[in-house]
């Protein structure tokens, strides 16, 4: 499969237009990470990106690059694995039984990944259909 993501401007283009649909059309979809004031780091690989959403108040915040926030977790990953997660061609289980993710943090922690990616499920594949 050829890199997905051209370069991590496209990434981080398409991926802000994702968090604010998200923060449109359902806003109380992260409010979970908001309860648990969940940090989540996403080091993604080919291309090259550092995503991080900060859930520490509402609304949640989404940036790039590094920043000065301790994470809740680390997620590892490639820009592919990523695109197949959120178009539910690769199941989280998986991706993480097979070392696609690899997560840094509590375990617990970890399980609050899945209803994250569930959000960002129901907006992505619109967006890659209009891109």
């Amino acid at each position: 499969m050829s890199q997905i993501y051209a370069s991590a401007a496209e990434f981080e283009a398409l991926f802000t237009q994702m968090f604010d649909r998200i923060d449109t059309d359902d806003p109380d979809s992260m409010d979970e990470l908001v309860e648990q004031a969940m940090v989540i780091r996403f080091r993604l690989k080919a291309p090259d990106v550092e995503l991080w959403i900060d859930g520490r108040t509402k609304p949640v915040q989404t940036s790039f690059g590094a920043q000065r926030l301790d994470p809740t977790l680390t997620a590892e990953l490639t820009a592919n694995a990523m695109h197949e997660l959120l178009l539910k061609t690769l199941p989280l289980g998986k991706a993480i039984l097979f070392r696609k993710v690899k997560v840094k943090g509590s375990q617990s922690k970890a399980m609050k990944l899945e209803g994250l990616l569930h959000t960002m499920q129901a907006v992505y594949p619109d967006l890659v259909d209009e891109k």
